[in-house]
């Protein structure tokens, strides 16, 4: 029998290349062609030994006495994770309201640089008996699993069906740990990805729609936003520049104080003898008072009231000597750190290296790929009992310098000492230490050089003895007032030396004076003074991280990017002290977002979600259990901030000009362009500067790529922008007069849109202030087209307009997502795909006209189901809704057994589509609005009417020719056809809406 063939997984190429040198350097292994083939290098290797895979999959330990066999081992590598989620081109920016995004598909792709390597592991998989994924050992290294999981089983189903599918546990790429993780296979972690998909949903869902919301919305209401692009908003980075805006308000709020304190000192004699004003110590020796001082501080500290602090300071002159209360002596420790995990990591090379964050985490993972330290990314802070001391240690006394020194004495003497735990195990990582023992002299960048000597003197110090001292404390009264003074010895450095310069132990005072208590001292002096309190600094990048770290913001794999994006974005800036300074966008923002009672800066509601993250990683609550009441919360926290958007209006203008107002930006296009709704003057028309031309001259209503236009107001200094990507605009007239055509909501003048040909009108104000009572959302684009004003001729919005009615059954068919809508325009009523663009879907359902109105039925806020009385029953299934729509027939219009009003769905009501002539379109067939009908359905007689070819009377189809395109020379609305046409009113040869016994609504 064959020896099985192993596909082996690694999350980046150097793990993949450490991997391929140990099973080629196994007893017996033959290694074979090593190749690059297409995305990522293939390492294969025949004979590797060790415990069959089939009796393995439970992640113990194999017993020892279960015989090696041999396995054919093919590795390869991706590069993090594989596949990506985002929202379908129905769901882009211009084509639906941020707000749809809580609740809108989302689809799994793969980036086109991904496609070669997810095609190369589906074939790779073929022929392979079993898979092994050496994904990270965390909680996104399981995720990234599942994605490698699901590519293979693709192109091997049968890795699943026999479930031959492992996973590998290791900490390091030394040869060691990777026998060992061949010998403790298990499998993936289902809980580990159920909480990092729920983590990525709610991320994706909720910094989308923010990111849409105010992105938008500043872009048309202050200058510069159209260039700076997108405005981002982060569950995690948003609470990380919160802590930074916090600190820097109190620093602006802060107001000094002005204090007095009492300052004592005395002096000591070269024997340890206190010297007393009069010249003579305490044993009756003379002393010329220029021995040691030791300066006593006030128990009280300080006070905030000048005579009070006076008066005490008189009483104390007055009573001229300090009595001795107590001098206390006891040993003092200073602990040795516990064992190192990212968080502490990053902290420390802040302080001690000044090194950030991401480039911090970046160059540990580079030490970690060239097998120096074990995985950086952990929250373990104790070591296992079987971890192996000792043995790692002696491997540095072999390393020249204070490594091998200290490694030696440590190992002597009674020195070592097994690490204290600390709080935290992810139970996935031991804690960061070196993997090798090298002189740090022979790594070659200097920041990993450095990183790699804080690992190791850590580790070191985790190992070493506490450093011993003895702390000594003097108290002395004078008058009702007590001073103290505190000293301390050093009697074993312990830990100290391998961490110095960075670690030290303050001694304060040194070892103080060995009086009696009750023995009288006079004062060298006694001294007020006065001081002003002092305002926080900056917060430091070690200060964030432990704040984020407390407040569960980001993960210790994440923490160090959190912050990198504040500063990407231009959110904060970080000064050479490492300290974070808010740039005027960040304070905006936060404080924006404050005023509306919604404190999305803090931690609180992150800290919720990653709790119930938690709770899904220890298998406690589902995914699904935990996303809809967390994403409800930030649903009703983005309509807030909907609602109440002119308040981040007001706190973004305390920072940035209004749109319009900077006019060295801006060139004059056309003066008295139109209307002004709020002060009835004319507005005029703008473009910016970058748009091409300069000067006032220039008139020619025309745009290039760059620059975008806006309508100014000089009388209410309000500007509007116009739409971006069309070629013309021109104010809108009325038809036969030269009257300004205005919008019955605000009066501003409307505009025309044209662009390559096609053309369509906005209302300036409603279009930069979308009004939410005729289907405006504040943070979307707004063209007549959408509103619903009832009396408006320009308005053809639909009540529900953006609700979907079903998925598309076109984009589902092949493979992209898409979902049907209600539309109106001048053709009429439909129902189409929202996949538009050049590539636009062509499902299309036309309505019929006799409908004078056409709505989705239901609420369209209501969270909906199978059983929902809008949703149709025999079209619907757990996996797909279909809703129905609301006609509201015009009179005389329809048979009479129809009502007035029918509440249906169109596509399985077979009667409807029957007397209507609706038609449900089929996969690549165009569906055109017709305006007239061959045999049936929409007929009409070759003069040009547009009539109706069926009998409602008799039930018969009739079979006219032609297609007609306008109404008959007959006043009806089309020649008869065979069968005629009677009135089912009155009884005439016309149809029932042109009858006249109508009576108007």
């Amino acid at each position: 029998m064959a020896p099985p063939i192993v596909l082996n997984v690694a999350e980046k190429p150097s793990v993949a290349r450490a991997l391929a040198q140990v099973f080629s350097t196994s007893p017996g292994s033959r290694p074979r062609n090593n190749h690059q083939s297409g995305p990522a290098q293939i390492f294969e290797c025949e004979n590797v030994c060790f415990p069959s895979l089939y009796q393995q999959g439970h992640g113990r330990p194999v017993p020892n006495n279960v015989r090696d066999e041999p396995h054919t081992m093919i590795t390869t590598s991706v590069r993090g994770h594989l596949a990506s989620q985002d929202f379908g081109p129905a769901y882009g920016w211009s084509r639906c309201p941020p707000v749809t995004l809580f609740d809108a598909p989302i689809n799994t792709e793969y980036s086109e640089d991904m496609q070669p390597l997810e095609g190369m592991l589906r074939d790779m998989s073929r022929r392979a008996s079993a898979l092994i994924l050496w994904l990270d050992c965390d909680r996104e290294g399981e995720a990234i699993s599942d994605e490698v999981r699901t590519v293979c089983l693709k192109g091997n189903p049968r890795l699943g069906i026999q479930n031959r599918i492992y996973r590998a546990k290791f900490s390091t790429v030394l040869q060691g740990e990777i026998r060992r993780a061949l010998r403790t296979l298990g499998r993936v972690n289902e809980n580990f990805v159920q909480a990092v998909q729920a983590r990525s949903e709610h991320d994706l869902r909720v910094g989308a729609a923010f990111t849409r919301f105010q992105t938008l919305r500043l872009q048309k209401k202050f200058d510069g936003f159209q260039e700076r692009g997108v405005v981002s908003y982060g569950p995690c980075q948003f609470p990380t520049l919160g802590f930074v805006v916090e600190r820097w308000a109190r620093i602006e709020t802060f107001v000094p104080e002005n204090f007095w304190t009492l300052e004592m000192t005395i002096r000591l004699n070269a024997d340890g003898s206190v010297v007393n004003s009069s010249g003579q110590s305490q044993n009756g020796l003379y002393s010329n008072q220029q021995g040691r001082p030791i300066h006593l501080n006030w128990k009280r500290v300080r006070l905030y009231d000048r005579p009070t602090t006076t008066a005490i300071y008189d009483a104390c002159l007055e009573s001229g000597e300090a009595v001795v209360t107590s001098l206390t002596g006891r040993p003092k420790n200073k602990w040795r750190p516990v064992p190192l995990a990212t968080v502490e990591l990053q902290k420390r090379a802040s302080k001690y290296l000044r090194i950030g964050s991401e480039q911090l985490m970046q160059k540990a993972e580079e030490l970690y790929n060239q097998g120096f330290i074990s995985y950086p990314r952990t929250e373990t802070e104790k070591f296992r009992p079987e971890f192996n001391h000792h043995t790692l240690i002696q491997s540095f006394q072999a390393v020249a310098g204070e490594f091998g020194d200290y490694a030696s004495r440590l190992l002597t003497n009674n020195n070592f000492q097994n690490p204290r735990a600390g709080q935290n195990d992810d139970n996935a990582h031991p804690p960061i230490t070196p993997a090798k023992a090298v002189d740090p002299s022979s790594i070659a960048d200097p920041i990993m050089r450095s990183i790699y000597s804080l690992v190791v003197k850590h580790y070191l110090a985790c190992c070493s003895r506490d450093a011993v001292g003895r702390e000594t404390e003097l108290a002395l009264k004078i008058s009702s007032e007590e001073f103290v003074a505190k000293g301390l010895m050093i009697l074993e450095r312990n830990w100290l030396e391998i961490y110095q310069p960075w670690e030290r132990w303050s001694t304060g005072q040194g070892e103080l004076p060995k009086v009696a208590v009750g023995s009288r001292i006079t004062p060298t002096s006694l001294t007020m003074k006065d001081g002003q309190t002092n305002p926080p600094q900056l917060i430091s990048e070690v200060e964030l991280i432990a704040l984020m770290d407390r407040n569960g913001i980001g993960t210790d794999a994440t923490i160090a990017q959190h912050i990198t994006t504040i500063l990407d974005r231009n959110y904060a800036e970080k000064d050479a002290n490492q300290r974070f300074h808010p740039t005027k966008l960040g304070i905006a923002l936060v404080g924006g977002y404050n005023s509306m009672g919604y404190q999305l800066n803090k931690p609180d509601l992150r800290r919720e979600m990653e709790a119930e993250c938690n709770a899904v990683a220890g298998g406690q609550k589902t995914k699904e259990s935990i996303l809809g009441p967390v994403l409800a919360k930030m649903l009703d926290c983005f309509k807030r901030a909907n609602q109440e958007a002119n308040k981040l209006d007001e706190a973004m203008a305390r920072h940035f000009d209004r749109l319009g107002s900077n006019n060295s930006q801006y060139v004059l296009l056309q003066a008295n362009f139109s209307l002004c709704g709020t002060c009835n003057g004319m507005m005029m028309l703008k473009q910016q500067s970058g748009g091409g031309g300069q000067g006032s001259h220039r008139q020619r209503n025309t745009t290039n790529a760059e620059g975008s236009k806006l309508l100014h107001c000089p009388s209410c200094s309000q500007a509007h922008l116009m739409p971006r990507y069309h070629q013309q605009v021109h104010p809108a007239m009325k038809p036969g007069n030269q009257e300004p055509l205005t919008c019955p909501i605000c009066q501003f003048q409307l505009i025309k849109c044209e662009n390559d040909g096609r053309s369509y009108h906005i209302c300036p104000k409603c279009f930069s202030d979308p009004p939410e009572a005729h289907g405006g959302d504040s943070s979307t684009d707004f063209p007549c087209s959408r509103c619903t004003h009832p009396s408006c001729s320009m308005a053809t919005g639909i009540r529900g307009g953006d609700i979907e009615l079903f998925s598309c059954p076109f984009c589902t068919a092949e493979g992209n997502t898409g979902s049907v809508s209600l539309k109106r325009s001048t053709q009429g009523f439909r129902l189409a795909c929202s996949n538009g663009g050049r590539d636009r879907c062509q499902f299309v359902i036309w309505l019929p006209k006799e409908a004078r109105d056409i709505s989705v039925e239901g609420d369209t806020e209501e969270e909906i189901n199978i059983h929902s009385a809008s949703v149709c029953q025999s079209c619907s299934n757990q996996n797909r809704l279909v809703r129905k729509i609301k006609f509201v027939w015009k009179m005389g219009s329809v048979p009479p057994h129809y009502d007035r009003e029918m509440i249906t769905c169109v596509l399985c009501d077979d009667q409807l589509k029957r007397d209507m002539g609706i038609r449900i379109p089929s996969m690549n067939q165009v569906q055109p609005r017709r305006t007239g009908s061959t045999g049936g359905g929409r007929g009409g007689g070759r003069d040009g009417g547009r009539g109706r070819g069926s009998n409602y009377r008799s039930g018969g189809r009739a079979s006219g020719q032609g297609r007609s395109t306008g109404r008959g020379n007959n006043g009806g609305r089309g020649a008869a056809v065979a069968g005629g046409i009677q009135c089912f009113k009155c009884g005439g040869p016309h149809y029932a809406n042109a009858c006249t016994n109508n009576q108007r609504r």
